[in-house]
């Protein structure tokens, strides 16, 4: 009997005792069709091939010949970026862009073993993303070119696999630069796998998921799943979808029987309805799998997961962002893909630190700026509960860098664009697509041509473009820095009364960690960029300045004469007081102020190498976390907005040698309701937290304790202590993890204080530390967040910069004890230990 069988029917044929003993069985026939369901073993097999690649900085064309000898060659892991591991020099191609680190061309070569499982199957290598121009052989036979650094790609390698051994030759060709306008990274920088399928199967990113009618008590999901046939032979075959919560648990099941002729692929559209859905939020990011079993009578062809998640989008000019029906504001952060000293090439554990620290600032929005991301991010998101602007490409059909995409993109886009849709349209994270940024000379055609293009692969999410808003096309007006602009945002809405408005770059502000300025730097002013340079000088900037000074938003010097000079202003102060346009607080109260405008992503996040202000800076200061991944004080400015997790943080520390007497303006964020200040105990007032989102004290500076209590209700809450440091004594290391797995991917975070004897941190310490390993790791970055310093990343020392150094570990596949000594000329030691225990996969 099946358990699809009516109820009702049934209730009009038997007694109770008989329907109570009807539902028994009902139950233990779902149960088994769920336990037979677990059962189902799929041929579909995808394996990661990241170990052991053979690598060659250089061009050697014989390299794609299976029989070329390699035995000089390096051997390493990806994923791998090339240019991270050169020196800087002012004379390297890439220049400010790049971040004055080097490109040119390379080779890298996998040996294949071939598999018995693979007979009669269809083999697929996957690449996450190589940067740029890469082409692709397997033994000797042209698989094809991908100029788009920044996409996933895949070919079908079966006719030309054979028994024995298999070679993959990629050549990667970033020689031409700048390619693009802020460091890119060389190489296989992401991952690459190895998926065999039946001849039956789903194609790669060949379901689309999306919901509908959602509430509290159902949701209806609508599952695309294309099929395709490879067989040599039309096939009656049998589609069985299945809906499983996180437990595993089956909540949906729909079958569908279609008949698929020979060499076609058909698209198969089923609804499966689920009561008490659990819906995907930033708060609550939960998942679900859609898994499909496509059949015959005789065997299962394939089993295909999509993980997913439950949730509604609304965007109005009323309510502004809604997510399940609730007005949300999207509190968002610009991100570039490199991460410091490991550059493009960012381990999964580097990555999630990452939006670990986001996440804790209260951030609830990213934007991958301004190329798609690799698939473990959208992956973490789901996760962790981010919603995502997930941007497609930084220009058109003109080049905005001198050898960028525009090169190519009237013959790729469509393709590239076509699988970044496909890659990212599952991803419950991803709450609307982007197009493109300040795109250089687009017309109002272009962007509804790429637009229009975008709709035909997914309607379920809005589109917007950076700076994108004078096109008049999109669903959500993009703003850049021209939003920053007093009234820039109100002026718009007044013509575009119905149109949401969305910061996708708002605001901008420069930052060092430890710096400090009391009175305020505009950019263009006093500090102009190299565009804003550009032809006539310091002229030209002054220019811009006149025009633009009456439009910027006034931010009030801390005091009438500096307090901290001589200050090289490639730095930019901690203080909300360093900004192009507009300040932290102003992006924060323009977003709770229009409700048409739904959120910003400030730029940036982190900093990021490249798009520097010239030689020898290798970045410029826009993130509010430095290149090391240590916060910077305005990070906190934003948690006290945007994290109801109880915090206060002052500015600056309290380390000052030779200001005794100077009044030193403190700045306290916090999120309570008030703060009282005491500096050796006695007590400096009580003020109230108001709409400035900042408490500002002017203490005539003497050495010792300056603390903050924060307080709401009267009651104290928390504080934060500084003491003044003395002279350097000893370091002090926090590693994030004393355990790891032997899998050659754990990474370890060893972030490095320089202390005095009493263990106060050392604001102003610079000096040298010194890694030494000893067991089954190995040493992948060194950064201290300096812009201006330029020693290599791959070396096991780093003067501390502002007081703090960074180490990342990486295992091998070895377990066993590691030991880090972490050390310094003159100052006491400190070992760490760590397990790396054997790989459980």
């Amino acid at each position: 009997m099946s358990a699809c069988l009516s109820f009702c029917f049934f209730s009009r044929l038997f007694s109770k005792v008989q329907l109570l003993l009807l539902l028994v069985f009902l139950i233990s026939c779902q149960a088994t069709e769920k336990n037979t369901a677990d059962e189902y073993q799929s041929p579909r097999e995808r394996i990661n091939i990241d170990f052991d690649w053979q690598f060659h900085l250089g061009d050697i064309s014989e390299a794609k010949t299976p029989g070329f000898d390699t035995s000089a060659w390096r051997t390493l892991d990806l994923p791998h970026d090339w240019s991270i591991e050169g020196e800087y020099n002012e004379n390297h191609p890439a220049g400010i862009a790049g971040g004055f680190l080097p490109t040119g061309i390379a080779w890298y070569r996998k040996n294949i073993n071939w598999n018995h499982k693979w007979k009669d199957k269809r083999v697929v290598i996957e690449f996450d993303g190589v940067y740029m121009n890469s082409e692709v052989w397997i033994n000797g036979h042209y698989l094809g070119k991908r100029p788009y650094g920044y996409i996933s790609f895949a070919y079908d390698i079966t006719d030309h696999l054979r028994v024995g051994n298999n070679v993959i030759a990629v050549r990667v060709d970033n020689s031409k630069s700048p390619s693009g306008r802020w460091y890119t990274g060389s190489g296989i920088y992401r991952h690459v796998w190895l998926t065999a399928t039946s001849n039956i199967h789903v194609p790669v990113n060949g379901t689309f998921v999306r919901s509908k009618n959602i509430s509290e008590e159902s949701a209806d999901l609508i599952v695309t799943t294309e099929v395709a046939n490879r067989i040599g032979a039309n096939k009656k075959l049998l589609i069985q979808t299945r809906v499983r919560d996180a437990e595993g648990n089956i909540k949906a099941t729909k079958s569908s029987s279609i008949d698929l002729a020979s060499g076609l692929t058909t698209s198969v559209n089923q609804t499966l309805s689920l009561n008490d859905p659990k819906l995907w939020s930033t708060v609550s990011p939960y998942l679900y799998s859609v898994e499909t079993v496509i059949s015959d009578a005789d065997r299962i062809f394939d089993k295909y997961t999509t993980r997913t998640g439950i949730r509604s989008i609304e965007y109005t000019v009323d309510r502004g962002f809604l997510l399940n029906g609730e007005p949300m504001i999207m509190q968002g952060v610009s991100l570039h893909h490199d991460a410091g000293p490991v550059g493009s090439a960012v381990p999964e554990d580097v990555l999630r630190r990452r939006l670990e620290l986001l996440k804790a600032m209260g951030v609830n929005a990213l934007r991958p700026a301004h190329t798609p991301f690799a698939e473990a991010f959208y992956d973490m998101a789901d996760q962790m509960g981010f919603l995502v602007m997930d941007e497609a490409f930084d220009g058109w059909w003109q080049a905005k860098a001198e050898f960028d995409y525009g090169l190519y993109f009237d013959e790729w886009w469509q393709r590239d664009l076509t699988e970044f849709v496909r890659r990212g349209r599952n991803h419950p994270s991803i709450v609307m697509w982007s197009i493109g940024n300040e795109v250089k000379g687009y017309t109002p055609e272009q962007q509804k041509t790429v637009k229009d293009f975008l709709l035909t692969l997914d309607t379920t999410r809005p589109v917007t473009q950076g700076r994108g808003y004078a096109g008049g096309h999109l669903d959500i007006d993009g703003f850049n820095g021209h939003g920053e602009y007093v009234g820039a945002l109100q002026k718009h809405h007044k013509k575009h009364p119905d149109k949401p408005i969305v910061g996708t770059e708002i605001t901008h502000t420069m930052h060092t960690r430890g710096v400090y300025r009391s009175k305020t730097v505009y950019r263009t002013r006093d500090n102009p960029a190299p565009w804003e340079l550009k032809d006539e000088g310091p002229a030209r900037a002054k220019k811009i300045w006149e025009k633009i000074k009456d439009k910027v938003y006034p931010v009030e010097d801390l005091t009438k004469e500096e307090v901290f000079p001589g200050i090289d202003m490639t730095y930019g102060s901690s203080y909300d007081n360093s900004l192009v346009r507009m300040p932290i607080r102003e992006e924060i109260k323009k977003t709770r102020e229009l409700p048409y405008f739904i959120g910003t992503f400030r730029w940036t996040a982190f900093d990021y190498l490249g798009e520097s202000f010239g030689w020898p800076a290798r970045t410029s200061n826009f993130g509010v976390i430095d290149l090391a991944g240590f916060p910077k004080d305005p990070y906190y400015l934003y948690q006290s907005q945007w994290s109801k997790k109880p915090m206060v943080h002052m500015s600056p520390h309290w380390t000052h040698p030779g200001k005794e007497g100077v009044a030193i303006p403190v700045v306290v964020y916090t999120n309570q309701q008030s703060v009282e200040l005491f500096l050796n105990g006695a007590s400096l007032g009580e003020k109230a937290m108001t709409g400035d989102m900042q408490l500002v004290w002017r203490i005539p500076y003497e050495a010792g304790e300056l603390k903050a209590v924060a307080k709401t209700n009267g009651k104290k809450i928390l504080e934060q202590i500084y003491r003044t440091a003395g002279e350097p004594a000893s370091v002090s290391v926090i590693n994030d993890k004393t355990d790891i797995f032997a899998n050659r991917r754990d990474v370890v975070h060893l972030a490095v204080d320089i202390v005095d004897k009493n263990g106060s941190f050392v604001p102003h310490a610079s000096n040298r530390v010194n890694f030494k390993i000893d067991g089954p790791a190995r040493l992948i970055g060194v950064e201290n967040g300096d812009i201006l310093d330029l020693e290599p990343h791959k070396v096991p020392t780093r003067k501390a910069f502002m007081g703090k150094a960074l180490a990342l570990i990486q295992a091998t596949d070895k377990p066993g004890v590691i030991t880090v000594t972490v050390s310094s000329p003159n100052l006491s030691s400190q070992k760490i230990v760590i397990n790396a225990n054997e790989a459980t996969d």
